[in-house]
């Protein structure tokens, strides 16, 4: 079983789905969703390259926290994609928006987790006055992975958060970005190997930083498997939003990161930690070398 834990889509010129291309966002990211992106496509990659299942992130660059497009692509195929929508945590009540996505009677049931942003100036106050808090409180109620958008300089306050709410996962987008701060981030990240609760997104973006660094992202991946485990590691693609290479070229790349797994190493990696955080699946029972 094959999961990629990080997709987007977008709903083309269809007016129901109006983009807003989120400025704060859309500046450090490519333009994909004007040119395709469609939830067929994405399922025809996937097909196309033996993927099982995808989870589909809200794409704020896009769509800013508009998460209906997303939503009603998912409820298109929902044997095979799960939603991680967002909410605006400058809000003064994120939980509360929550809520009612979650009790949404037609797609609340497709949400796996909520995304909460916390990229750019003055964007990370809400980890600290108690927004965060109750929404912590509320993913933990609904069993729904907190997915962080943040830099790694943010850590220490989701450490904390999750330590105060152990019973809600979270799965740092993107490893925490490891690139993007000063200080040793990978220390930062380490800092929190001890607290069960939190797992590791391990994107393109992630591996592709680590391979054009150190030109290898195989240290890396091993070094941080170490001390999370593989168990608490899932793979994402971050297609069609990643465009340094094409879907082929991020399996290749993910392979060449785990390469001296065990074979149970990388049926965590590739499918089992995901299947537990977005699709609430215990047991996955093909094994990504058989894939």
């Amino acid at each position: 079983m094959i999961i990629d834990t990080h997709t987007h889509v977008a709903c083309g010129d269809d007016p129901r789905y109006r983009t807003v291309a989120n400025r704060s966002i859309a500046s450090r990211t490519s333009d994909w969703w004007r040119t395709g992106g469609t939830i067929d496509e994405l399922i025809d990659t996937l097909d196309a390259h033996a993927v099982d299942k995808a989870v589909v992130v809200q794409a704020v660059g896009a769509y800013s926290y508009d998460c209906t497009c997303a939503a009603h692509a998912v409820a298109r195929y929902p044997d095979r994609t799960r939603f991680v929508t967002a909410i605006d945590m400058q809000a003064a009540d994120p939980a509360a928006t929550l809520h009612d996505l979650l009790t949404d009677p037609q797609t609340g049931h497709l949400i796996s987790g909520v995304r909460l942003f916390g990229i750019g100036e003055n964007k990370t106050m809400w980890l600290t006055d108690g927004r965060a808090r109750t929404v912590w409180e509320l993913a933990a109620a609904h069993g729904v992975t907190i997915v962080p958008c943040i830099f790694a300089d943010r850590f220490i306050e989701v450490g904390e958060l999750s330590q105060t709410t152990p019973a809600a996962l979270v799965a740092l987008d993107h490893c925490g970005f490891l690139d993007m701060v000063e200080g040793d981030s990978e220390t930062m990240l380490m800092s929190l190997a001890d607290i069960p609760s939190i797992h590791l997104k391990l994107s393109s973006y992630v591996l592709e930083s680590a391979e054009r660094t150190h030109h290898d992202p195989a240290p890396l991946i091993e070094r941080i498997a170490s001390r999370f485990g593989s168990d608490r590691m899932c793979w994402g693609s971050d297609h069609p939003q990643d465009q340094r290479s094409d879907y082929e070229g991020k399996l290749t790349l993910a392979r060449k990161a785990t390469r001296a797994f065990s074979e149970s190493q990388r049926t965590d990696f590739f499918g089992a930690t995901g299947g537990r955080l977005f699709f609430r699946e215990s047991q996955l029972h093909r094994s990504f070398d058989s894939a």
